[in-house]
């Protein structure tokens, strides 16, 4: 299923390399199942770190690494680690946001 956004690639993959994400997702009901669309004003997205890399703080860099992948996207995101979700989510909810997630970068 193709999203109905259109991401930058290279942007993507720089922001990645620069945050030392290995792997985002768009997840939770965020994506129409049939059309691929993505809906709501604010699109959630899911981030897992290379191994040893510390996710930023509120004060060191998150929100700066926040409003960097807004920009790529064209977007408001509320990003979100995934060790984060798993932790704050009820094994059932963490279970459809890993089935239904469209994976937009990967390692």
């Amino acid at each position: 299923m193709a999203l109905n956004i259109q991401i930058d690639q290279q942007k993507l993959a720089d922001f990645c390399a620069k945050w030392g994400i290995a792997s985002m997702a768009i997840y939770d009901t965020h994506i129409r199942e049939n059309e691929g669309e993505i809906i709501g004003e604010v699109t959630d997205v899911m981030y897992t770190l290379l191994e040893g890399v510390r996710s930023p703080s509120y004060l060191g860099g998150f929100f700066d690494m926040e409003d960097e992948i807004s920009a790529i996207m064209g977007r408001t995101v509320a990003l979100t680690s995934r060790d984060t979700v798993e932790r704050n989510s009820s094994h059932r909810h963490f279970r459809e946001y890993v089935e239904s997630m469209k994976v937009i970068y990967a390692r």
